[in-house]
């Protein structure tokens, strides 16, 4: 089965009906270049020098492309190349690698903390391409959250409209290695899948995905060995333990042809209040020098359809959650003891939350299993 295809065939669930970011269907014709990758380059030394990108690839000989116009709106970076268009020796390619610098090219600094979608673009007679899509997170590794094991689902969101029923992903964290399997449909409605993995680099991870094919039925005689095929490209920013933010990317000849967004999020399998999933015996465990503290989180109660709160009567402890509109995923929690806080968590699990104490040391308050 050819690649085009396998592509024909992937995640109809995920993709139909979509409207694609930068859709360009065809490969960007010479002399533009080919095979792009996109990485961030270490800040300088100076401390307030904000990082600038790396994009390197490949070019016809003595037409290698220019940085255009850099553009930046909240976290969308725009990268527009040009190239000459006469005189390029399309037998023979080279290599290019090109800095761009966005303070130094458009007074738009990176700024710490953030993760950026990179789109580079090739000026096609005036018509943009898209050539490349890269997440890049400016947020120091100790900050980003720790995703949570599991099965996530795919949600309706701003980003990435409706949510595609039965469609999401399997994740499983390991030694700074995040594996994914992706779960949609194909053109015929038949359930298909994809699995890769890949370093979580931060909040990000860049995962190229494969899919088996040829294999045997589960009530089949065994014998076949599968195939493994070229699939999409998942890019994955986490927000929290149970939600992330990714973009599906089809590929071809090294260039990405097609940005699809996604919104996944780890749900609760119960039905009952929402509350209830954070109910149960927790620990309280300082990254710093500090002892242990164990809760047993009961009696929960909602203040409003925004809030709910838990409470340890033996220890005189509480916590209490905003929740997310719409999501039933809580945002943020605090911990209190004595009517006192004592950690504040930004990055809230179902099985695990990190925040900062009053002290700003950092804290994680993990579930112990039932």
């Amino acid at each position: 089965m050819s690649w085009r295809h396998t592509t024909k065939l992937a995640l109809r669930g995920w993709l139909a009906g979509a409207t694609f970011a930068c859709a360009s269907a065809h490969a960007a014709p010479q002399p533009y270049p080919t095979a792009l990758r996109v990485k961030l380059l270490a800040a300088p030394a100076a401390a307030t020098a904000a990082p600038a990108i790396g994009i390197y690839g490949r070019a016809p000989a003595h037409c290698a492309p220019e940085v255009d116009r850099v553009t930046l709106d909240g976290t969308d970076l725009g990268i527009l190349l040009k190239s000459a268009r006469t005189g390029c020796d399309v037998r023979r390619s080279i290599a290019f690698a090109l800095r761009v610098d966005p303070a130094a090219s458009a007074g738009l600094p990176l700024l710490p903390g953030q993760v950026y979608r990179v789109r580079v673009y090739a000026d096609e007679d005036g018509a943009q391409s898209l050539l490349a899509f890269r997440l890049l997170d400016t947020t120091a590794s100790a900050a980003a959250p720790q995703p949570e094991n599991g099965m996530w689902w795919s949600q309706a969101g701003a980003e990435a409209g409706a949510a595609s029923a039965g469609s999401g992903a399997s994740m499983e964290f390991q030694d700074g290695q995040i594996a994914v399997g992706l779960f949609g449909f194909n053109d015929a409605g038949a359930a298909t899948w994809y699995f890769g993995s890949a370093p979580l680099d931060g909040r990000v991870a860049r995962v190229s995905l494969v899919q088996l094919a040829d294999g045997d039925p589960l009530f089949a005689p065994l014998g076949n060995r599968p195939t493994a095929e070229a699939g999409p490209r998942l890019e994955i920013e986490f927000r929290s333990p149970s939600s992330a933010r990714a973009w599906l990317v089809r590929n071809e000849n090294g260039l990405d042809l097609e940005v699809r967004p996604l919104a996944l999020a780890r749900s609760r399998f119960s039905t009952a209040p929402l509350a209830n999933a954070w109910t149960g015996e927790w620990v309280l465990v300082p990254d710093e020098d500090g002892t242990p503290r164990t809760f047993e989180f009961s009696d929960s109660s909602s203040k409003d359809a925004e809030t709910f709160h838990l409470s340890d009567q033996a220890h005189d402890a509480s916590l209490d959650c905003r929740v997310v509109g719409g999501t039933r995923q809580p945002d943020v929690c605090t911990l209190s003891v004595a009517a006192a806080t004592l950690a504040d968590f930004d990055q809230v699990g179902i099985d695990h939350l990190v925040g900062r104490g009053v002290d700003g040391a950092r804290m994680r308050l993990v579930r112990v299993p039932r």
